[in-house]
């Protein structure tokens, strides 16, 4: 298995992430614990040594149970991320913060540690990057992460000092950063490693029109009527193009990302052993440039039809 560096630092990631927002079991709905550790070592058996986590999954509980998988793994042989949410963007508190999510996970450092939003009214970037520069300078984060940041806001965060990776939203049908975010980080190579990369399922092929859609997706805007049957369509090219090589749209959809010379390694979640079984045939084929480009066509094509959304959650438009 390959490993890539990120971005300007020493740290090498495997072609793609496991992201363990769904462990939390809170916004996907309810996940054994069991389930999710037994595909956490699964992942890490076929050669994935990269996760992905946040104090803010499952109040804490991802943190937790990754911990728990991990225990009595050699700490330099996986790469560990977590994210710390705005209300903890002071010193005192970011430190804190960061204290409980390694008590949580275990451990004394984490690779990276993301500023999971933009800072909120009251509190400034600068202080929010002096905090986690802090915590570097302690030994107790190795680089420095932004999550959801625009463009202007990472050049601002970069400021205050160095930013080394960006965690974007980013999928076959939602491609905001292509404009911007994407050339400036190849440009200053930053590390990029986009979440929600199957569009919370959405690109799997388990949707249909007929699905009943709940919980957090209920509010996103690609499910939103309208909007939602035209991602079906831009899945459905995926199924058709998966039968050529004997995989499903999900593997294809990871496939086409973990080849994307632009991104260090797409997130990629699971809910047990099964899953990531599935997830890891993703990386054993290639398929024919034509084929990439075909993607990437009908991504695009449906892409610059969309509203620029603010965020993946909802449905607010930029400007409005």
């Amino acid at each position: 298995m390959e490993y890539k560096k990120l971005g300007n630092t020493a740290i090498k990631v495997s072609p793609f992430v496991m992201g363990c927002w769904s462990v939390g079991g809170d916004y996907f709905g309810s996940i054994e614990d069991t389930n999710s550790i037994r595909c956490i070592k699964t992942y890490l058996e076929h050669g994935i040594n990269t996760f992905d986590t946040a104090e803010v999954y499952g109040m804490g509980r991802a943190e937790k149970v990754l911990g728990e998988a991990l225990k009595g793994t050699d700490r330099e042989s996986v790469v560990v991320f977590s994210k710390v949410w705005p209300l903890h963007y002071g010193k005192k508190e970011m430190e804190e913060a960061c204290d409980q999510s390694l008590k949580r996970l275990g451990m004394d450092y984490l690779d990276v540690y993301f500023l999971h939003y933009p800072p909120q009214a009251g509190t400034s970037m600068e202080l929010a990057m002096e905090s986690i520069n802090e915590l570097k300078r302690k030994g107790k984060i190795r680089s420095i992460g932004v999550s959801n940041f625009t463009l202007d806001m990472l050049k601002e965060a970069s400021a205050y000092g160095t930013v080394d990776v960006i965690q974007p939203c980013y999928n076959l049908l939602w491609r905001y950063i292509d404009k911007d975010i994407l050339p400036y980080c190849v440009k200053e190579n930053i590390g990029v490693i986009p979440y929600s990369t199957l569009a919370q399922g959405l690109l799997t092929g388990r949707f249909t029109k007929d699905t009943q859609i709940t919980g957090g997706r209920a509010k996103a805007a690609l499910f939103q009527p309208g909007v939602y049957e035209e991602c079906l369509e831009v899945t459905d090219a995926l199924i058709e193009l998966g039968k050529k090589y004997d995989h499903s749209a999900t593997q294809i959809c990871i496939n086409w990302l973990v080849k994307n010379p632009n991104l260090t390694a797409p997130i990629v979640g699971g809910a047990n052993a099964e899953h990531a079984l599935d997830n890891l045939k993703a990386l054993d084929f290639i398929m024919e440039q034509e084929d990439y480009k075909k993607i990437d066509e009908i991504s695009s094509a449906f892409c610059e039809k969309m509203p620029e959304y603010q965020l993946f959650f909802d449905t607010k438009v930029k400007g409005e």
